[in-house]
């Protein structure tokens, strides 16, 4: 056999061996792509809620900043109002969504925080009814302006409460819920039409678990299941008092 016979011979063992090489590296790669593909699905989610809760937990540090505006300018917070554009009094110095009063800007919840799949945006409610122990004073006059938001993913309510640093412990978000139905009924009665504290202290934001009464407690903000609604609701204090 003649050299350049060897030569050729041998460089076709070459090219077998480099396409064999390139078919295992493309396996190898095709392998890495999909099982990264898979594990990102949870890791997307997760961010998703990230970003969702950030949403959540900055527009109420805008309102509280106009509430501030308000008191400052001299508006008693027993009388300021929480009224949509379309329903604002004649008084619109105690408007919290006016212009002229606390300036601040009335939106809905994107849809992305809240349970479900329609795409339904998620309409926040305010209450001076309750205190949360801890934050302000816990005996009368004490309750908080605190701004809910009923009907929170589970997934961006778990993150909220991680990020706020609420340890759950071995309680379950039925057992935290407060042991009053603060959605269906306190915060429903809103501050809406000329609404003044009442003259005691309200109700604790508490627990329906002994073990987990002091979940909440000097935590301004946080996320709770709902028992009567069969939601999950967070919340957020505007202004202690």
């Amino acid at each position: 056999m003649s050299n350049n016979q060897n030569t050729r011979m041998s460089e076709k063992g070459n090219v077998l061996f480099l396409i064999l090489i390139a078919v295992a590296l493309f396996a190898a790669l095709s392998y890495v792509v999909t099982q990264s593909t898979r594990s990102g699905g949870g890791s997307t989610e997760r961010e998703k809620n990230i970003l969702s809760s950030a949403q959540m937990t900055q527009y109420p540090t805008a309102l509280r900043t106009s509430l501030i505006r308000q008191v400052l300018a001299g508006v008693a917070i027993e009388n300021v109002k929480f009224n949509n554009p379309s329903s604002f009094s004649p008084s619109v110095e105690v408007e919290v969504f006016h212009p002229q009063g606390g300036g601040a800007t009335f939106q809905a919840a994107p849809s992305e925080l809240m349970a479900g799949t329609s795409g339904a945006q998620g309409a926040w409610t305010y209450n001076a009814e309750i205190y949360v122990p801890g934050i302000g004073i816990d005996t009368v006059g004490g309750n908080d302006v605190i701004a809910f938001l009923p009907g929170v993913s589970d997934g961006v309510c778990r993150q909220v409460n991680e990020e706020l640093g609420i340890q759950t412990g071995g309680c379950t978000m039925a057992e935290i819920a407060p042991s009053v139905p603060a959605v269906d009924t306190e915060v429903n009665a809103t501050m809406n039409t000329a609404y003044t504290f009442p003259s005691g202290p309200g109700t604790a934001l508490t627990s329906t678990d002994v073990s987990c009464t002091t979940i909440f407690d000097r935590q301004a903000s946080g996320c709770f299941f709902d028992v009567a609604g069969n939601r999950n609701v967070f919340y957020s204090v505007l202004l202690e008092r």
